[in-house]
């Protein structure tokens, strides 16, 4: 996982939550740096080169502090930018062009276009990304055995419900454009392995606990679960393979029985 800025620690959850809505990229402007080194050797593992700082830093005295913000909103996923390490280092020491207005401009300016290159790349998505996706979440050491599929609120109930905001409910929307695609893969696997589907529901509900458990709240458990997907997918990720992960959380979002519901 990135470093942080500050010896304030930032939860991990805020981590993974701005390094997913950025994209693995750089989001000062004009850069787009990839942030991950793939692995090219048998036996290496990717190396995440990126680093998330403060928008206003952690402590009094720090780049750009606000006396006015609580020690919650400085280590939230809104007061944080993933950059590249030039970048990192160049907004903490020029500091009379990198003003906060200038970094969440920056910011919300970047998030907004890998948003949308996601759900552009989402009509390319085949069985290829599904099958990398799908595996990366049912692969992954698993607590409990596998666990029916249950029928859950319809999508804008539980939408609604959990108080997610336009941009995830935006996303989830995106991502069902392709739910029929998701649903025939499933069936297409459990043809040859009947415990499939549940084998995948039972690892992403404990994707959703663990994230959960790091005091995330809907929209950041949303963006951390496409991440963790996305993460798990090893040197294969591409543009549709990130489209692959939003597809097949939304999906699963969609008919599994997590987020609140009553």
């Amino acid at each position: 996982m990135a470093t942080t800025t500050s010896r304030a620690r930032v939860p991990l959850g805020q981590e993974k939550v701005v390094i997913a809505r950025s994209g693995n990229l750089c989001a000062y402007p004009a850069c787009g740096a990839e942030l991950v080194f793939a692995a090219e050797a048998e036996g290496d593992q990717p190396k995440v080169v990126g680093k998330v700082a403060h928008i206003a830093a952690a402590s009094p005295g720090g780049p750009r502090y606000d006396a006015s913000m609580s020690d919650i909103q400085r280590g939230s996923a809104e007061n944080l930018i993933y950059l590249c390490g030039p970048h990192h280092d160049a907004i903490d020491s020029q500091l009379e062009k990198h003003t906060a207005a200038f970094l969440r401009d920056a910011k919300t300016a970047h998030e907004s276009a890998v948003a949308r290159a996601v759900k552009s790349a989402l009509g390319n998505v085949t069985y290829e990304e599904l099958g990398v996706i799908c595996g990366a979440i049912s692969s992954a050491p698993n607590p409990s055995e596998p666990t029916p599929v249950e029928l859950a609120l319809p999508i804008q109930d539980k939408i609604a419900l959990n108080n997610l905001g336009q941009i995830s409910a935006e996303r989830i929307s995106a991502g069902l454009s392709q739910a029929s695609r998701v649903a025939a893969f499933i069936a297409f696997q459990q043809q040859t392995a009947p415990n499939f589907g549940k084998t995948l529901v039972s690892r992403f509900k404990a994707d959703y606990f663990a994230a959960e458990a790091e005091g995330l709240d809907a929209d950041g458990i949303f963006d951390s679960l496409v991440l963790t997907a996305y993460d798990n997918s090893g040197p294969r990720a591409t543009s549709a393979v990130q489209a692959a992960a939003l597809a097949v959380v939304a999906y699963l979002f969609e008919i599994c029985e997590i987020f609140r519901r009553e």
